[in-house]
């Protein structure tokens, strides 16, 4: 009897729901790895109202972990919401999607991320938006570019610009784009909430890359949108369309990367000041830094820790470089506790015209500074530029 009851247990039982009775508190983020959410009666209340964001119904429009990271991130540039993605492109292209309609007008910045002008020109350029490049360290440039577009809505530019780390004056052009009808937007990937807040000086959204430092160990993709409620709810609502949600176990790697994102960015930039010093005393043709620009502190709380140098003998001395490092990874990305070097030339700007609209110059070197001992660091660059020479 017992071996027939075995058999006609009913399938319900390996398939039923489980609910911990308990109610203590996890130390660590919990990873809600779930597709869907069961619909009690806030869930349907908020539904019948046509809300789908402030209960969970099925993870691509929202999932407890993930809605953790959110809002914490929000907290640490002072915004009303926040929104993850999957990527950081995903979320410049859910923030200007959402926030644009066609006949809307961007002027973007000529520093930009390649990827970045790729997508204003192959993509959303065809949705119908007007997108022009201007120098928006030029307030006659930003002036004279939104009044060649019919609908001005967007103002476009990075904290510190990929790869000539040019700082962008935050507040001066938010007040510039104000007085011309638009909003502004900043990418603050090359900094973080801890070196600039851009809502705080006036921008209307900030997106940003957590693959970088914000998660800072090389290991997971995301992207942030962060701003008032509504303008982050309209990123939400491409976001969930476009299908570039974030994954719960993505968002538990990010916030666990979040907890050692102070002391991982001081130390990156205080080795990155340094190593800044010596390469201007080793005869570089050129060294590129936020902090050896006027009016930097305006906008940063430190110099951050990302720069580029000029070597010269060009694009294949900086190669040959690359390959001599022993300590340095040659890698793209940035953000990490390692440090990685790489050439714009053949990642972010790998075209002669992208080369030409921001005035790159042959044999430029980016670093994005890691936690390694600056001694060494310092050595391993000294023995890669006589190896390469």
């Amino acid at each position: 009897m017992a071996h027939d009851n075995a058999h006609s247990r009913p399938a319900s039982a390996v398939v039923a729901r489980w609910v911990d009775p308990r109610q203590q508190q996890p130390v660590a983020l919990p990873i809600y790895q779930t597709t869907t959410f069961v619909m009690d009666e806030a869930l349907v209340a908020a539904m019948n109202r046509g809300d789908y964001r402030s209960e969970y119904l099925y993870t691509r429009m929202g999932n407890p972990t993930v809605r953790a990271l959110e809002e914490r991130l929000a907290a640490l540039h002072g915004a009303e919401d926040g929104l993850c993605t999957a990527s950081g492109m995903a979320a410049l292209s859910a923030a200007l999607i959402g926030n644009t309609t066609p006949g809307d007008g961007i002027v973007a910045a000529n520093q930009l991320y390649g990827v970045t002008t790729a997508f204003l020109v192959r993509f959303l350029a065809r949705m119908g938006r007007q997108v022009v490049f201007a120098d928006t360290s030029d307030p006659q440039a930003i002036a004279s570019a939104a009044a060649s577009l019919a609908k001005p809505a967007w103002l476009l530019v990075e904290t510190i610009s990929n790869p000539l780390m040019q700082v962008s004056p935050i507040a001066t052009q938010a007040a510039q784009a104000r007085s011309l009808g638009m909003r502004l937007m900043v990418d603050n990937t090359f900094a973080n909430p801890l070196l600039c807040r851009p809502l705080a000086l006036g921008a209307d959204l900030v997106v940003e890359s957590l693959s970088k430092s914000i998660s800072g160990h090389s290991d997971v993709h995301g992207g942030f949108v962060a701003g008032a409620a509504e303008p982050v709810r309209l990123a939400w609502d491409a976001m969930v369309h476009l299908g570039s949600c974030l994954d719960p176990h993505a968002a538990a790697l990010i916030w666990r990367g979040l907890k050692t994102a102070v002391v991982r960015t001081d130390a990156s930039c205080q080795r990155a000041a340094a190593l800044v010093e010596w390469l201007q005393e080793q005869g570089m043709e050129q060294v590129f830094h936020p902090s050896l620009q006027i009016g930097w502190q305006e906008t940063l709380t430190a110099g951050g820790p990302m720069l580029s140098f000029v070597v010269t003998g060009g694009d294949a001395r900086a190669e040959r470089l690359l390959q001599a490092l022993k300590v340095a990874t040659p890698a793209t990305s940035l953000g990490g506790v390692e440090t990685l070097v790489s050439l714009p030339y053949n990642t972010s700007h790998r075209t002669p015209e992208a080369r030409a609209q921001i005035g790159l110059r042959p044999g430029t070197v980016r670093l994005s500074v890691g936690i390694e001992a600056f001694e060494d660091l310092r050595d391993d660059l000294a023995q890669a530029l006589a190896a390469s020479a």
